[in-house]
């Protein structure tokens, strides 16, 4: 591709021999289509395009295909000003399509990767396609010199830490079935259902962020039934003030393949780069139905990106070769610090560094048993009662493994299987011949000697009541877990990436299915670790509780600015460093956002004896029982309130045996009314004054002035108590029952209070 001289627009002054040579740019193209065959040419999104194997090529033809199944394919003028092409969307019908390049507006970085076969040592891959469709499955090239080639795309998921959902403060709906809790709001939550508007279309969703975001990327999620409700043409748009919108993304004869189904749309153009404080989701046509609907809304400040690609390329005149990838990643740090494999790290009581969780990383015996060596310290630390076969040899090595296997007893069992062993699990078996203990739930990894291939040994170590669904595999599975809590381990030997790493998957008797794919068996090892120390954390067995006040502090602070996931993200970090407050209030800030199923999650957080503990008997007994006894009122299905109080009442004597909760018929007792309501909770004087006249206005049947009574006075709202971040009693009195609506609750912890309010 031409660097930043040859773009369009550049000058035509050639540059001088000593000038140094410019960065390579993306070329953007504004684009336009018709029918196939004729027709009027409509302007359409803008198309942006970098692409260097290796270095940039002057391009003839590129072709590509995405995972929604659309494709496209186009030939460029001998200069990169043009193009003209095919496009066929998913499920549509082809159409000419054809571009001029124009300047970009903005320069975004391509996704880049290391080269592993066919390519030079250190050679890369840049690769950057945006038509705003779908995240790319397959693409094709020819150049102008007689090169060219072919591959396959492996994506590896939504991105992690791009998501800027959370910032959504307040979505509203042309329509909605509120009878039925099939509401806007649905679309922000995993556990909801879904939005149902009682109207084919057009009908909208609006969003409006806690402060402007950027967003490149969004999902849809199809909803439960009736494909013929899903969206089939819409716009989104975003505004800076809600009054005036400017189109982000348009997009016709989209369709859903299935139910729950979840799309991804890339936005491009200019706008992308624009923070936005409201969006809207416009709803032009669906697929025929008289309601239209959606299980899910998601925002992205980034697309999901490839963990790999695989296939072949040919030089000018020369035969194809093998051609393939995977994604690079920064390596400015070793994986093992100079001093030793973690020794001073673990003897300090400190965390290692968080390089040495990265799994690509793992890659030589020397890199796992360093990874190993602080993994074994930390179970033995934390989980020594709970371990399970352990010798007193490997206590007091503190090594809960064994001798790895020997070069001979590795090429052993390659010769059993018929093929080479993948490279980080080979080196895992050279660094320790089988483990113990991996996780919370595996007991045992099997050694070289004892791993099988599944279809040689299918009942084993399966036990009869299991029934196992090889669905979602690509190739024969290789068995490599022993002893476990109905948990096991496989690696793909038809899922192999470029550089030779085997998909791996869990099998586990509580999922439907297999669980999410792991690129490679590092991968797979390094988030169970993850999840050993989430787990231990929450329950109150830290394995690295540093810093846990900090973050509670820092989740306060969030929360009162009104800085939901902010919040919610410092509160899940101290959580799993054994943080019970933080458990407690992450819990009561959903209450807040999703009320419809915090009694579960109160439920679950309260039985952990350290939660009780950091919370306290007066505090759980004033805030988190009312809570709960209000929230699962509605809960059984065949009984009144009432019963339903006594009954989640009687298991909350249980739970909580050091806080007096009233039986029977003591629920009904008018002298614990005001403490069922929440109103022995201390309150800011405004406040209360506030709560007292919405009450009064509320009895009268005037709803909106007792809920604009309390708006007013929610920015004065400060904790008048360690650790309280919102006035739960909007959600647990009576008399405020009309008034909080969820949406109300939802805006209460979106709004700034007590001095982290902002002017």
């Amino acid at each position: 591709m031409p660097d930043t001289a040859d773009a369009p627009g550049a000058a035509d002054t050639p540059e001088s021999p000593d000038a140094p040579a410019a960065a390579p740019r993306a070329l953007a193209f504004r684009t336009e289509r018709r029918p196939f065959g004729g027709g009027e040419w409509h302007a359409y999104r803008t198309l942006t395009l970098r692409f260097e194997p290796g270095e940039p090529v002057a391009l003839a033809q590129l072709s590509w295909r995405d995972i929604g199944g659309a494709d496209a394919v186009v030939s460029f003028a001998p200069d990169m000003s043009a193009f003209l092409g095919v496009r066929t969307a998913a499920g549509g019908t082809p159409e000419e399509w054809r571009g001029h390049a124009v300047e970009p507006a903005v320069d975004p970085e391509p996704q880049r990767f290391a080269v592993t076969t066919g390519g030079s040592d250190g050679e890369e891959l840049a690769l950057l396609v945006a038509d705003g469709g779908a995240t790319l499955t397959r693409l094709s090239w020819t150049d102008r010199a007689g090169g060219g080639g072919a591959v396959a795309l492996r994506t590896g998921g939504l991105p992690a830490g791009g998501e800027v959902t959370g910032s959504v403060r307040e979505v509203a709906a042309s329509a909605e079935f509120t009878e039925a809790g099939e509401v806007a709001e649905s679309v922000l939550h995993v556990r909801s259902d879904k939005w149902l508007a009682p109207e084919p279309g057009p009908c909208w969703l609006r969003f409006t962020m806690v402060e402007p975001v950027v967003v490149r990327y969004y999902t849809l999620t199809s909803a439960n039934d009736f494909a013929e409700r899903d969206p089939r043409e819409w716009v989104l748009s975003g505004s800076v003030d809600g009054e005036t919108w400017t189109e982000l993304d348009t997009r016709t004869d989209e369709v859903f393949p299935d139910r729950h189904h979840l799309r991804g749309f890339d936005i491009t153009g200019p706008a992308r780069e624009t923070p936005y404080r409201h969006f809207r989701l416009r709803v032009l046509r669906n697929g025929g139905a008289d309601c239209t609907q959606l299980e899910r809304v998601r925002f992205f400040s980034s697309g999901p990106l490839h963990e790999s690609f695989a296939g072949h390329r040919h030089a000018p005149g020369r035969e194809p070769e093998p051609y393939g990838g995977v994604a690079a990643r920064p390596s400015t740090e070793p994986i093992v610090p100079a001093s030793g494999p973690f020794r001073g790290y673990v003897e300090q009581g400190r965390r290692p560094p968080a390089v040495l969780s990265d799994p690509s990383r793992l890659t030589t015996p020397e890199d796992w048993r360093a990874f190993l060596s602080s993994y074994s310290a930390d179970m033995l630390r934390v989980s020594a009662d709970d371990l399970i076969d352990v010798t007193d040899d490997q206590r007091a090595a503190s090594w809960l493994g064994f001798e790895g296997a020997t070069e001979a007893e590795l090429a052993a069992l390659e010769e059993r299987l018929g093929t080479a062993l993948p490279p980080s699990y080979r080196a895992f078996l050279a660094a320790s011949n089988g483990w113990t203990n991996i996780s919370g739930f595996t007991y045992e990894l099997l050694g070289a000697a004892d791993v099988h291939w599944l279809h040689e040994h299918p009942d084993q170590p399966l036990e009869p009541d299991y029934v196992f669904d090889e669905d979602g595999l690509k190739g024969p599975a290789l068995f490599i877990s022993g002893e476990s809590d109905a948990q096991f381990w496989l690696l793909d030997a038809g899922d192999v990436s470029p550089d030779g790493e085997w998909a791996a998957y869990i099998w586990a008797s509580w999922f439907p299915g297999l669980s999410d794919r792991f690129r490679s068996f590092a991968d797979l090892v390094v988030e169970e670790r993850r999840g050993w120390e989430s787990l231990e954390g929450s329950s109150g067995n830290p394995v690295h509780p540093e810093g846990a006040d900090d973050l509670l502090r820092e989740g306060n602070r969030a929360a009162l600015r009104g800085d939901v996931q902010g919040a919610l993200d410092a509160y899940e970090k101290a959580e799993d460093k054994g943080s019970g407050a933080a458990s407690y209030l992450r819990v009561l800030l959903e209450a807040f956002t999703e009320p419809r199923f915090s009694h579960h999650d109160l439920r679950h957080v309260l039985h952990r004896e350290h939660v009780a503990a950091a919370v306290g008997p007066e505090r759980l007994r004033a805030e988190a029982v009312p809570l709960y006894l209000d929230r699962s009122r509605s809960d059984l299905n065949a009984a009144t309130p009432a019963d339903a109080r006594r009954h989640w009442a009687a298991q909350l004597a249980e739970m909580l045996p050091g806080v007096p909760v009233p039986q029977g018929d003591a629920l009904d007792d008018p002298a614990v009314a005001d403490w069922l309501a929440g109103r022995e909770l201390p309150e800011p004087p405004e406040f209360e004054a506030a709560l007292a006249a919405a009450r009064a206005l509320a009895a009268e049947g005037d709803t909106d002035a007792a809920w604009a009574a309390i708006e007013a006075a929610l920015p004065a709202w400060y904790p008048v108590e360690e650790n309280r971040i919102a006035p739960v009693v909007l959600l647990v009195d009576p008399a405020l029952r009309e008034v909080v609506t969820p949406r109300r609750a939802r805006s209460v912890v979106y709004t700034p209070r007590g001095a982290e309010r902002t002017a």
